[in-house]
């Protein structure tokens, strides 16, 4: 009868080997599913970082465009070409909008740091404050206008360089973007309608 429980007793367990060889596969199955869902976090991070660059570019130059587009006239000096060391393209744009028949203002895109920032000026005598005149006005004893800074808005980010150059009433503007190591340079050029 002793023998008997003793028998029963060994015959329910496991042996080392088989308690390894289990702990083995569920190691494997544990780094293959942990290595699949890393992977797969990694491709949404990167895909949605790509997308939001993409966006970005899409909507900054949009809104660039339809402005400079409806300019009136440029204060700018844009050099003819992209290509020519000795005047390279200018990094920043100053026109006049053309959105506001009332007011005189100004619009200037320009870089402060990896953001692309929208600033809204006015020009004006100090002897007239409210009333906005062209940024080349001179008063009665030759003096330039004062300036004042109306809006100063964050239009995009991650940008790397922004270049402008024209050619007769055609403005070319190529921006560069970079984020986690993804860069993109893209190019577009606007029709002046009243330059």
């Amino acid at each position: 009868m002793r023998s008997k429980i003793l028998n029963l007793k060994y015959r329910f367990g496991f042996t080392l080997i088989e308690v390894i060889a289990s702990v083995a596969i569920f190691t494997l199955v544990t780094l293959v599913a942990y290595s699949l869902y890393s992977l797969g976090q990694n491709t949404y991070r990167r895909g949605g970082a790509e997308m939001e660059i993409w966006q970005n570019a899409r909507a900054t130059l949009d809104r660039m465009t339809r402005e400079v587009r409806q300019a009136e006239s440029l204060t700018t000096i844009l050099p003819a070409t992209d290509g020519d060391l000795n005047n390279p393209p200018a990094n920043e744009l100053q026109f006049q909008s053309g959105h506001d028949a009332s007011a005189i203002t100004y619009v200037r895109y320009y870089l402060d740091g990896a953001d692309l920032m929208r600033q809204k000026i006015a020009y004006y005598f100090s002897i007239q404050p409210e009333v906005y005149v062209a940024c080349d006005s001179q008063d009665q004893f030759g003096n330039p206008p004062q300036s004042i800074i109306l809006e100063d808005s964050l239009v995009g980010e991650y940008f790397t360089d922004l270049d402008f150059w024209q050619n007769n009433n055609l403005i070319n503007i190529m921006i560069h973007l970079s984020k986690n190591d993804r860069v993109i340079d893209l190019m577009t050029s606007v029709y002046g309608r009243n330059l």
